[in-house]
C-alpha cells in the first residue's frame, strides 16, 4: 500500500503518528531537521580544507538547510491531514511524500556537483561516506514506504554514480559496481525496517481493557462492533468474535487481516479516505477471510471518533453472504427468463396506468428503431411518416383502454422517421396491485416488419408482371369483374383495349431478349403514363398489353384513348432497337356493346386485335 493511505487499509503507518498525536509528530519532523543539519554542517567542516572553491560548499549547505526545513513542515502537514492542507486522497498523499524524498534526496545529491569529487581522493572519500551515511539514514526513516525510499537512493546517488561512470576515480576504478551494489543493499535494508514494523505492530497488546458495562452493552449488540486506532483493532464485541470465528488463544490484532482480497485496498482507501475526511460515515459491501480461511460477504460501515492521528474508528460489520447468494440467484434466473423470452421477442414493455410507455428493456439484438426514445408515449401516439391511415391504431387504443390481456396486435412505428414504417406484434396482460387495482400494462415486443414485407411482397409477385410491374392477368380480370358489376349496376360502359407490338420476334431474334425486355418496360412505362390514374394496364402475355377504362361516357369514348395509345407508342425509342419505332395493332371492345360479362369482353377485343394484325398492323379496329 503506498504511503499516506488510509489507516484501515495502510500498512504502514506514518512513524510520528505512532508517537502521540500532533505534537509527537512535530517533534519529530523538528530532530530530523535538526539531524540532517548537523549532517551537513559535519560534511561542509570535512570538505571545506580539501575544495578549491568553498564557497561553492557554503551555498549548497545554505541551499540544502533552507530545503530541509520546508520539507520537514511540508511532510508534517501531509502526514498529519493538517486542517490548513486537508488531503484525504491516499494518492495524493503518495504522491507528495514521494515528491519530498526526490527534492531532500536531490539537494544531498547536489553536493557531487560542486566540486568535491575533482578535488582528490581524500575528498572522494569523504563524497562517499558522507552519501551513503545519507543513503542508509533514509531506509530508517523512510521505511513506511518502498516507493518514496527508492526515489530518495536515485535522487542521492544518481549524480555520483553519472560521475563514477564517465570519470572513474583512479584509487578505485570499480566504484560505479560497488556504489550500485549499495544501493541494492540500502533497498534490501529498508524492506527488512519495514517487514519488522510490521510484525512488530500485529503483535501489539490492546491499549486496555473497556469497563465491563460498556463491554456488555457491546456484546449485546446485534452488528460485529471493532474500536481500531490506525489499523490495530482495540476492541471488539462477542459478536465480531462469533463471525469472524476468533478465538481467545489467537485474536485479531490488525483489521487488514480481515480483507479477503489486498488488492482493492487502494478503491476502499480512497473512497474512504473521502469519505471520513468530510465526517461522512463510509459503507461499503466487500468480502472478508475469517480466521479459519473460509471467505464470507460483508456489509461495513464507520464513522471517526476522534481527529487525533492514527484515527479511532468505529466500524461495523454484518454478514450478507445469504442475501447476496439470493440476489445472486434471483439475477440469475431473471437473466435466464430474458434470455429465453428473447427468443421468440425483442423488447419487454411496461406501461403506468394511463398506458404512457415508462420502460422499454431489449431482450435480444441491436435496438435499431430507437424505441427508449418513445418512453411517455402511448403505442398509439407513435409519429408515422403516412398520417391518416392508421386503422390498426384505434383497435389498439380500444384493446388498451378494455384493460384486458391481448396477444399479436399490430402497431406501427417509425423507422427514421420516414416511410415505409415498421410494424411490431405487441402481447400484453394488466399489472394489478395487492388490491386489484390496475397499475398499467406490462407485454412483449416482436419486430415482424420482414414478414411483413415478405408478405406484401409475394401477394406483389402473385398479382404483378415480375418484369414491367404492372398487373399481371389474375389481377386485371380481378377488376375486370368488379367493373362489370360496377357498370351493371349503375348503366355504366367500360372499354377494354388489347396492344399487340408488330413483329416484336424480329425484334427479340435481331436485338436480342435482353434489348427485347428494355422495349417492354419502355412500352409499359408509356402506357401508364399516357391514361388515366383510373385506368388499368396489365401485361398478358409476351408483348401483348391489356387497358381497363372504366366509367366511359359513351362506347366510342375508347376510341380516341386508342389513339393517344398507337401515337405514344410509336414515337422513336429510348432503347437501342433495329427500328427508331414502334408499330402495335390495337383491338377494342366495350361493356355492355360487345360482351355482358368480363371473359367476354376479352375475347371480342382479342379477337378485333387478331384482325388488326392480319390488316397489317400500326391499327385500331372498334368493331
Amino acid at each position: 500500500m503506498k504511503s499516506g493511505s488510509f489507516p484501515l487499509f495502510n500498512q504502514n503507518p506514518q512513524p510520528a503518528a505512532d508517537a502521540g498525536g500532533a505534537v509527537a509528530a512535530q517533534s519529530y519532523a523538528r530532530r530530523i531537521h535538526m539531524l540532517g543539519q548537523l549532517a551537513g554542517i559535519a560534511t561542509l567542516i570535512a570538505l571545506w580544507p580539501q575544495v578549491a572553491a568553498p564557497w561553492l560548499l557554503l551555498v549548497w549547505w545554505a541551499g540544502t538547510g533552507i530545503a530541509q526545513l520546508l520539507l520537514a513542515g511540508l511532510a508534517c502537514r501531509v502526514q498529519l491531514t493538517h486542517p490548513a492542507m486537508p488531503i484525504h486522497d491516499p494518492l495524493l498523499r503518495h504522491y507528495l511524500f514521494s515528491a519530498i524524498a526526490v527534492i531532500g534526496g536531490g539537494a544531498w545529491g547536489s553536493l557531487a556537483l560542486v566540486g568535491p569529487y575533482e578535488a582528490g581522493p581524500l575528498a572522494q572519500a569523504i563524497l562517499f561516506m558522507a552519501l551513503g551515511g545519507v543513503t542508509l539514514t533514509g531506509a530508517g526513516i523512510l521505511f513506511g514506504s518502498r516507493t518514496a525510499y527508492a526515489v530518495f537512493v536515485t535522487a542521492v546517488q544518481l549524480p555520483l554514480f553519472i560521475q563514477t561512470v564517465v570519470n572513474p576515480p583512479s584509487t578505485l576504478p570499480h566504484s560505479s559496481v560497488f556504489l550500485g551494489m549499495f544501493v541494492l543493499f540500502a533497498l534490501t535494508l529498508n524492506d527488512v525496517l519495514a517487514i519488522s514494523h510490521r510484525r512488530l505492530a500485529a503483535t501489539e497488546p490492546a491499549a486496555h481493557e473497556l469497563p465491563a458495562p460498556w463491554q456488555a452493552m457491546l456484546d449485546n449488540a446485534g452488528e460485529a462492533l471493532i474500536l481500531a486506532k490506525g489499523l490495530r483493532i482495540e476492541h471488539w464485541n462477542r459478536r465480531f468474535s462469533e463471525l469472524m470465528h476468533v478465538a481467545d488463544q489467537a485474536p485479531i490484532r490488525r483489521l487488514d487481516a480481515c480483507l479477503a482480497n489486498r488488492r482493492e485496498w487502494h478503491r476502499h482507501a480512497r473512497a474512504a479516505s473521502e469519505a471520513l475526511g468530510r465526517g461522512d460515515t463510509y459503507r461499503s459491501v466487500m468480502r472478508l477471510r475469517r480466521t479459519d480461511g473460509s471467505e464470507f460477504w460483508a456489509e461495513l460501515s464507520g464513522r471517526r471518533v476522534d481527529g487525533a492521528p492514527p484515527a479511532q474508528i468505529v466500524w461495523a460489520a454484518n454478514d450478507i453472504s445469504d442475501r447476496m447468494g439470493a440476489e445472486t440467484r434471483a439475477s440469475m434466473a431473471w437473466d435466464q427468463l430474458f434470455a429465453l423470452v428473447g427468443q421468440s421477442a425483442d423488447w419487454y414493455w411496461q406501461t403506468d396506468s394511463q398506458h404512457r410507455l415508462m420502460r422499454i428493456t431489449l431482450l435480444a439484438g441491436p435496438d435499431k428503431e430507437g424505441l427508449e426514445q418513445h418512453i411517455g408515449r402511448k403505442w398509439w401516439q407513435f409519429p408515422v411518416g403516412a398520417p391518416g391511415s392508421r386503422p390498426a391504431h384505434g383497435t389498439l387504443r380500444r384493446t388498451f383502454e378494455q384493460r384486458e390481456a391481448f396477444r399479436d396486435l399490430e402497431v406501427e412505428i417509425p423507422d427514421g422517421g420516414h416511410a415505409p414504417q415498421r410494424h411490431l406484434h405487441l402481447s400484453g396482460t394488466p399489472r394489478l396491485d395487492e388490491h386489484g387495482g390496475f397499475l398499467g400494462y406490462h407485454g412483449l415486443a416482436t419486430d415482424v416488419t420482414e414478414r411483413i414485407r415478405d408478405r406484401e411482397r409475394i401477394h406483389f409477385l402473385a398479382y404483378h408482371d415480375p418484369l414491367t410491374s404492372l398487373p399481371n392477368r389474375r389481377l386485371l380480370m380481378e377488376r375486370l369483374e368488379q367493373s362489370v358489376a360496377r357498370a351493371h349496376r349503375y348503366q355504366e360502359r367500360i372499354g377494354v383495349i388489347l396492344v399487340d407490338v408488330d413483329d416484336f420476334k424480329r425484334i427479340n431474334d435481331l436485338a436480342g431478349h435482353s434489348t427485347g425486355d428494355r422495349i417492354l418496360v419502355e412500352m409499359a412505362d408509356r402506357l401508364r403514363h399516357g391514361v388515366r390514374a383510373c385506368d388499368t394496364v396489365a401485361r398478358l402475355e409476351g408483348d401483348t398489353f391489356a387497358v381497363l377504362l372504366p366509367e366511359l361516357e359513351s362506347a366510342g369514348a375508347a376510341e380516341p384513348v386508342a389513339a393517344k395509345i398507337l401515337s405514344i407508342l410509336h414515337q422513336p425509342l429510348v432503347q437501342p432497337s433495329p427500328r427508331s419505332a414502334l408499330g402495335a395493332s390495337l383491338g377494342i371492345a366495350t361493356y355492355p356493346d360487345d360482351a355482358g360479362n368480363a371473359d367476354g369482353l376479352l375475347r371480342a377485343a382479342d379477337a378485333r386485335l387478331l384482325r388488326a394484325k392480319r390488316r397489317g398492323g400500326q391499327r385500331i379496329e372498334r368493331a
